[in-house]
């Protein structure tokens, strides 16, 4: 399989869920062997090239972060740009935080596949562990990487999730990643919150973006806007892990069974990378 970069330059808009505040994010070819950067156009000398950085610890959202800027809620578009099977390309970001559009990685995906892809020369890259890694804290979080045999393994994904409110409670999610198949079942799922923590996340000063347009709200009652799917929480907790996930740089290749994960934890995976490169192999 080769690598693939934009045919064009794609253009998304919008306001950031958790500052509010207005954000710009153009998506541009670039040259095999390239990867994924983030650069913002007012910083042009400190880049984020994904692969060799590792996010902020933060509950809310991936935040990418260094001594000039940081970028805050990259999970929905990097998820969009490796399920798709995009392997380079340059975003330019005109703020702070990515749009939230509706809340799901719908509007991302799509832009990409309207835009469409140009082959390149160069052979597509999967990245794998040597042996199984786990990853697992006391309260029961916990993500298993197992490696892949060949490039034609794929990732297999099997999730947990284990929420108080009932409405939610418990519930699991399983498949084989292609870009079909996220963009159809894992792509439209929404973020999702608790009504009840809402004035206590913006005494921290975030979710000042949130509306009933681009996040799930529930109460102790029920759901006050229509859900995608019935399990669409589930969906998106695995929607946030492959975006997590594709920090690592490249296309992970393998099996992953994780239960209540969040972005705190997700980083681990790209912590261990980071730190022991010599335990992953690129294939």
């Amino acid at each position: 399989m080769q690598q693939r970069t934009l045919k064009q330059e794609v253009i998304f808009e919008g306001i950031g869920v958790h500052s509010g505040q207005l954000a710009r994010v153009v998506l541009k070819p670039a040259a095999q062997d390239f990867g994924i950067v983030f650069t913002n156009p007012a910083f042009p000398d400190a880049v984020f090239k994904i692969g060799s950085v590792v996010p902020e610890v933060a509950m809310q959202a991936t935040v990418l972060k260094n001594s000039i800027w940081a970028l805050s809620t990259t999970e929905h578009l990097l998820a969009a740009i490796v399920a798709t099977g995009l392997d380079n390309v340059l975003i330019e970001v005109s703020g702070f935080e990515i749009p939230i559009m509706d809340g799901s990685a719908a509007p991302f995906v799509q832009g990409i596949l309207d835009c469409g892809f140009q082959l390149q020369n160069a052979a597509k890259k999967y990245i794998t562990p040597k042996e199984k890694l786990c990853f697992e804290d006391k309260a029961g979080r916990f993500i298993e990487i197992y490696p892949a045999q060949d490039k034609s393994t794929g990732l297999h994904i099997s999730y947990t999730a284990d929420f108080a409110n009932k409405l939610v409670g418990n519930s699991q999610f399983e498949c084989l990643l292609t870009p079909e198949f996220f963009a159809q079942n894992i792509a439209p799922a929404r973020t999702f919150g608790f009504l009840e923590q809402l004035p206590q996340m913006r005494k921290l000063g975030i979710a000042k973006g949130t509306s009933l347009g681009n996040t799930v709200v529930l109460s102790n009652e029920g759901f006050l806007n229509e859900t995608r799917f019935e399990d669409e929480c589930v969906r998106h907790k695995v929607l946030d892990l492959i975006g997590d996930l594709s920090l690592l740089g490249l296309s992970l290749a393998g099996k992953v069974i994780a239960a209540k994960t969040g972005h705190s934890f997700n980083r681990e995976v790209v912590v261990h990378y980071i730190s022991n490169p010599d335990k992953w192999q690129v294939i």
